[in-house]
């Protein structure tokens, strides 16, 4: 097959969620078929790392979101009552690449990953699409505006909503849209009961969390004993999960166990979150080349997460590395129940203080049995055949759909000169 894959993130390094997702799709399509790729990059650094998609792409076109232009079209969207999410990253040059590429090369499928794609894949309804949403990001918006007061409160909120009604379009105009778990997807079919919608789960290279490859320094030893949260530092969520724990559950904690440690590695931290490094018992690593050993010297893992949708990968991170995990209920929920039985599962904070204290009794027993079972749960060879059907289905699928597709290429690339 010849396919069309639009990111909204240039899927590399693989070293956050949605660009671990994103390049394993796009490196398990390129082994049976001829990938283009097309997406943004908001940090320059990420330029580099064009040339390491090569291997994957027989063309790739990689273009640099400006800021300001980005927000002044969010804030656009705002009288024009769409959602700001796509908004932001529409670009006429990309489009017009797009519809040139559409021109000259009959494509199988069109592969979009987020909703913020879509706008880019919607002209060629000539041209099986799927969507990726990995999560219903709906739902986080008007999870934000729950946690936030004032202006953007109203402005999350309002953008929950009409993102909401977007989605429930793309799902009916698409073949098929994956969302990353059943809990995700229960969500999706709830506002959009007529499409189809499809679990394709996260890939995790178990093999790269062994315990075993991950040498720890000295000054990580230093460290212990200690508890770990993981992530990106710049991320809602995560800052409103670290905030919280370190208000609510580490003091009481210390009581407990003088001397333990929380320590947030995790990259680019806010203002905000070094400033909790100078708490008692609260290191702040900032970025760090590799999480891994910094989970390997840990005494368990935390999430808890207070806004989440979707899967956590810092918790199937930690569990392939064999850590006890104490998780929110919200973060719980989005696993698989032979995955979820092995968090211990708290969101009062004394509740969790209880928890951390069994943690430090874990067992070597428990650890191998947690490894194992993330293990199970990401089976590549399962989710390679799962994203192999879902193409072969799309592509399989007769629509009355008007086609012209090459006039409609000429007429937009005209329109975007």
């Amino acid at each position: 097959m010849q396919i069309l894959f639009l990111a909204h993130r240039l899927p590399y390094p693989p070293d956050k969620g949605e660009k671990i997702r994103s390049f394993w799709e796009l490196r398990t399509l390129a082994e049976h078929h001829d990938v283009d790729l097309f997406c943004f990059y908001d940090d320059s650094q990420d330029r580099l790392h064009i040339r390491d998609l090569r291997p994957y792409c027989r063309s790739c076109y990689a273009e640099p979101i400006s800021a300001l232009a980005s927000r002044v079209r969010a804030l656009s969207a705002l009288v024009q009552r769409k959602p700001f999410s796509s908004a932001f990253f529409f670009s006429r040059t990309m489009a017009k690449r797009i519809a040139e590429a559409v021109q000259s090369i009959s494509y199988d499928l069109i592969f979009v990953f987020s909703s913020s794609m879509a706008q880019y894949a919607e002209p060629w309804a000539n041209v099986p699409a799927i969507l990726d949403l990995v999560d219903v990001d709906s739902d986080k918006w008007i999870q934000y505006a729950e946690h936030t007061r004032g202006f953007r409160s109203w402005l999350w909120k309002h953008e929950g909503h009409r993102l909401a009604a977007d989605e429930a379009r793309l799902v009916n105009r698409f073949r098929n849209t994956l969302v990353c778990t059943t809990a995700e997807a229960r969500l999706l079919r709830s506002n959009a009961p007529k499409g189809e919608i499809s679990v394709l789960q996260n890939w995790l290279d178990t093999e790269y969390y062994r315990p075993e490859a991950v040498l720890v320094s000295s000054e990580i030893a230093a460290l212990q004993p200690y508890v770990v949260f993981t992530g990106s530092m710049d991320y809602l969520p995560n800052i409103d999960a670290v905030q919280f724990f370190c208000r609510k559950v580490i003091p009481a904690l210390s009581s407990q166990v003088p001397g333990l440690r929380f320590v947030i590695a995790g990259r680019n931290p806010t203002a905000e979150v070094k400033r909790l490094g100078t708490l008692p018992g609260t290191h702040v690593t900032g970025t760090v080349p590799d999480v891994r050993p910094y989970l390997g010297a840990a005494s368990a893992a935390v999430a808890p997460m207070r806004i989440a949708r979707g899967v956590q990968n810092k918790i199937l991170e930690a569990l392939a590395m064999g850590l006890p995990v104490v998780a929110s209920s919200m973060a719980a929920s989005a696993l698989p129940q032979e995955l979820a039985n092995l968090l211990l599962v708290a969101d009062q904070p004394d509740v969790i203080v209880d928890q951390l204290l069994r943690c430090l009794r874990n067992s070597r027993e428990a650890r191998v049995i947690r490894r194992e079972s993330v293990a199970s749960y990401v089976a590549t060879q399962h989710l390679v055949d799962q994203l192999e059907g879902f193409l072969q289905s799309a592509v399989a699928q007769t629509r009355n759909v008007p086609c012209g597709g090459a006039d409609l290429c000429r007429e937009l690339v005209s329109e975007l000169q």
